[in-house]
């Protein structure tokens, strides 16, 4: 919610109060000459006055007209600080509730890329955009380029970066597939994925060269063939992503067993 518009209206009133303007004065002798101060005048006890506080002397220097408003007046403005306030700290508080579920999302989906994010949290884009940027600007999450997505995990997370590049690859079915089927074999060709895949070779090939790009496959020709292999850097990730994605599916599938028994 907007709250410019409260407190715009709040000080646009305030110049629209009179200020003080003193015409004459009329000096009379003190009647307590001589008395320690404090003393009672015609049998009234003096007491000492108080000073104003700090913030209120700062906020008569900005707005004079504070010195002269009467109380159902004050009281009015008085009151629409405290709703401002009140809103601002709600605001706040939704701000931190919508940042804790989509770094919980994050937490339990690794890897995911910004579109699905955005849609599992239900918060339109730039609202969700607004949150993402600033976690991310606050250092709770981070974010990785991968085949123009963005995707994101915690950023105290024990993944290496191998790791991160692994799983965000992971999220795209066909790549995750063609990536397996090379994992399956020290060296391996074009028609070979094609065929296990049921895929054109066109566009097996084009994700190989992709894969290629980015460093996770290495291609070799000898002759007429061109040969994929895994990288090096990528050797460990590959099967810890497997083993993580089986552990993963296997607790699903134990939570939908328990959700179906209730």
């Amino acid at each position: 919610m907007n709250l410019k518009l409260p407190v715009i209206i709040i000080i646009f009133l305030l110049f629209f109060v009179t200020i003080a303007d003193a015409t004459e004065y009329t000096i009379t002798p003190s009647r307590n000459v001589g008395k320690p101060p404090g003393s009672a005048i015609d049998g009234k006890i003096g007491h000492e006055a108080q000073p104003i506080p700090v913030w209120f002397a700062v906020l008569l220097t900005i707005f004079p007209q504070l010195a002269v408003i009467n109380l159902e007046s004050f009281i009015v403005f008085k009151s629409s600080i405290y709703i401002c306030y009140v809103k601002i700290k709600q605001a706040r508080s939704r701000s931190r509730e919508k940042k804790e579920a989509i770094y919980d999302l994050i937490k339990m989906n690794p890897g995911m890329h910004f579109r699905e994010l955005q849609r599992k949290t239900g918060l339109k884009k730039g609202t969700f955009e607004y949150h993402i940027k600033n976690m991310e600007h606050e250092g709770q999450v981070k974010a990785v380029q991968n085949n123009g997505k963005v995707h994101y995990f915690i950023n105290n997370s024990t993944y290496s970066p191998e790791e991160m590049k692994i799983i965000s690859v992971m999220n795209n079915e066909s790549l995750k597939n063609i990536l397996l089927e090379a994992s399956t074999k020290p060296l391996i060709t074009n028609k070979e994925i094609a065929e296990n895949l049921e895929l054109s070779k066109s566009s097996v090939s084009e994700k190989l060269n992709y894969l290629n790009d980015i460093g996770i496959l290495n291609a070799k020709k000898e002759g007429w063939y061109t040969f994929y292999e895994i990288s090096k850097e990528y050797d460990d990730a590959i099967p810890n992503y497997i083993a993580n994605d089986m552990y993963t599916e296997q607790n699903r599938i134990v939570q939908k067993e328990r959700i179906s028994s209730l």
